[in-house]
């Protein structure tokens, strides 16, 4: 009688089991193992070297370290402030009555969405190209001059910018557009009947019943804005004069070029801190839950 109680009980936790095991050797143990490693002196061959908090105080240290920081704070708050607002309001359009052709435009819009990272980088630098680039033709037929976009350090993170909006727009617009179909349309009604007018029907009723969707959008860009690598790193390298240097291209190269792995680990860990304050702080100033 014991045994098939007992066999009834552990059922379960032998089917949860993969996942527990996958998590803890896949996540739990790498984070972990890099926490310990970001207090060595470890270059991937020799055993490590416990040095304390050395790597972070050389890490602070660095000016390579504040260029980066600058740079990815610079291109996230961009970034972040211009998809967000375009996002919102194609996805406003979207819902209104009067635009034509909702679904062509929808594809149309998220189709860069399921083109590949690598592949929209080389895209760009084709159209960003000096001289014979799809954009420096128009400039030039505008008779707005010439603009060398990846090779000038005061262009170079913009067209990185252009670059992530033009990809990320469609898949913020649809988690938008989800978001207002869910408004019930009474309440906007109801609004219009009172004699509010389109516009302070969005802004009173529409815009705060949307707010935890804007949130989690606006979360959601932040941490993908502070993870950037792989458009400047396949389009400039970095440069040039590390004008489009990120927090990941400073890790990837400390730990895969240079292979100061313990360096790196603490790279990652001051990003993955980083990432939590600016969740907690935009939650906070949001005032509500994201549903």
């Amino acid at each position: 009688m014991l045994w098939p109680r007992l066999r009834r009980g552990l059922t379960p936790y032998l089917f949860l089991a993969p996942f527990f095991l996958t998590f803890i050797a896949f996540w739990l143990g790498p984070i972990i193992a890099s926490l310990i490693y970001s207090f060595t002196d470890w270059r991937g061959f020799a055993s490590p070297r416990f040095i304390g908090f050395a790597n972070y105080s050389k890490l602070f240290a660095d000016p390579r370290f504040w260029v980066a920081l600058k740079n990815t704070l610079f291109y996230g708050v961009v970034y972040v402030t211009i998809l967000n607002v375009s996002a919102l309001a194609l996805a406003l359009c979207l819902d209104s009555l009067w635009l034509r052709f909702k679904n062509a435009v929808k594809v149309g819009f998220f189709l860069p969405v399921t083109i590949s990272l690598v592949v929209a980088a080389v895209i760009f630098e084709m159209i960003f190209a000096k001289g014979v680039g799809l954009l420096n033709i128009v400039q030039k037929g505008l008779g707005l001059g010439e603009i060398d976009w990846l090779g000038d350090p005061r262009f170079s993170i913009w067209a990185i910018i252009i670059l992530r909006v033009w990809r990320a727009l469609g898949y913020y617009a649809v988690i938008y557009f989800a978001g207002l179909q869910g408004i019930p349309t009474d309440v906007k009604e109801a609004a219009r009947l009172d004699g509010c007018s389109p516009w302070q029907v969005t802004r009173h009723v529409t815009l705060p019943l949307l707010k935890p969707v804007i949130l989690f959008g606006v979360i959601m860009s932040t941490i993908w804005a502070l993870e950037l690598f792989d458009e400047p790193w396949v389009l400039t390298k970095g440069g040039p004069a590390d004008s489009t240097l990120t927090i990941v291209i400073y890790l990837y190269q400390a730990g895969f070029q240079y292979v100061e792995l313990g360096y790196a680990a603490a790279v990652s860990y001051v990003l993955t801190l980083m990432i939590v304050a600016i969740a907690i702080v935009q939650k906070l100033l949001s005032g509500r839950e994201v549903a």
